[in-house]
């Protein structure tokens, strides 16, 4: 693999089109290096574009990953400031509430805790909850709410497809489809020299960087990587990293503006004057039967219209079952593969948030030769150390 003394990757590989490969491949090609992106379907398709896509630094923790997130949501900031204020962007602010009085002490307490590291955090009355966003309905029980100002969300459809044609302006191939799907690795002298695809064609590369979410393992297991690059299972029953998503509409006003988190639902404006829906018990898997899949996603909506106003005209206009890629700690994945020389990975849960600040940061160390501090402890060989 190259180092911080060796020689820069001038090709680069890499595989993924979602939120995070497209930010990869942009930088890198800003940057000179010559680099294809692999997507064997079609760019943000997969978990990119089921994400609730939440920009945030909010209970994350220890302090290095609560200031990596942080990082993240200015980069977000600054790449829109470049480009103009896109209208993927949308820095509109969170809010937040619960009713027990554990979960109120629990509230408070990290709101105090993210106010003391400098971020933006408060509690407001319900009076001024409900000037900010209008179409609130909190319980009378509620006297206060978490506001988090500078908090928001991506329209991740919008962002991607930007991106990648910003990629492809900088220089940058983009391969979809059977002939970006990745089948094999091509190696010379101990180190990977390229990718072989559906279509049997050798794609050279001094590097591949690996943004494929949950094919992450699978694809390093295929390079012959020297340990696991271990993820939360996602494939059979019961599984934990598959959660639902809902969309619903027509929205009508005062319908919701801003992110929204309830206790037993959150929500977000969505493209198209609909709403995303989530909710932290909605337990399904890939297995689940399509009638308990639409029970739920008729759930969401119930329990998003007693958060909110603007949705008793709404109808559930589609739901699906997205696979989130989440690292077995709960902590990104970043760096050379052990044993599998010239593959660089890239893994997280938090890929909207990190994605504009990860690209930076990755392409420091292959096209700039610096290994950048912040990457330090979220390197590949702390699951083999020892």
């Amino acid at each position: 693999m190259p180092s911080d003394n060796g020689p820069r990757p001038g090709r680069c590989v890499v595989v993924g089109a979602g939120g995070l490969g497209v930010c990869v491949t942009a930088q890198l090609a800003a940057a000179g290096v010559e680099v294809t992106l692999l997507e064997q379907a079609h760019p943000g398709q997969a978990a990119t574009r089921s994400s609730f896509a939440w920009l945030n630094a909010n209970a994350k923790e220890p302090r290095s990953h609560y200031e990596l997130n942080h990082a993240g949501m200015r980069a977000w900031a600054e790449l829109a400031a470049i480009l103009g204020g896109p209208a993927w962007y949308r820095p509109v602010g969170n809010i937040e509430w619960a009713l027990d009085s554990a979960e109120r002490g629990q509230l408070s307490a990290r709101v105090r805790r993210l106010a003391s590291w400098g971020y933006s955090a408060a509690l407001i009355d319900a009076a001024e909850a409900a000037e900010l966003e209008p179409s609130l309905q909190l319980p009378a029980a509620v006297a206060d709410v978490a506001w988090f100002p500078d908090e928001g969300y991506l329209l991740t459809e919008r962002l991607v497809s930007d991106l990648a044609g910003l990629a492809v302006r900088r220089g940058a191939t983009v391969v979809t489809g059977e002939p970006g799907r990745v089948t094999g690795f091509d190696a010379a002298g101990g180190a990977i020299r390229g990718v072989r695809t559906g279509t049997d064609e050798l794609m050279p590369a001094d590097a591949v960087v690996c943004c494929a979410g949950r094919w992450v393992p699978q694809l390093a297991a295929l390079a012959g990587a020297a340990g696991p690059v271990p993820l939360v299972l996602w494939a059979g029953p019961g599984a934990e990293a598959p959660g639902l998503v809902v969309q619903a509409g027509p929205v009508t006003p005062p319908g919701p503006g801003r992110v929204v988190h309830a206790p037993d639902v959150y929500l977000r404006p969505q493209a198209g004057g609909l709403v995303h829906l989530e909710a932290p018990d909605a337990a399904v898997d890939l297995h689940t039967p399509e009638t308990e899949l639409r029970r739920w996603a008729d759930e969401l909506l119930r329990r998003a219209r007693r958060a909110v106003r603007g949705l008793q005209e709404a109808s559930v206009t589609g739901y699906r079952v997205c696979v989130r890629p989440m690292p077995a700690d709960g902590r990104p994945i970043v760096g050379w593969l052990p044993g599998a020389n010239g593959l660089y990975v890239a893994v997280t849960h938090s890929g909207v948030t990190l994605a504009a600040h990860l690209a930076r940061l990755i392409t420091a160390e292959l096209a700039g030769g610096t290994a950048p501090a912040e990457l330090a402890p979220y390197r590949p060989d702390r699951f083999t150390a020892g």
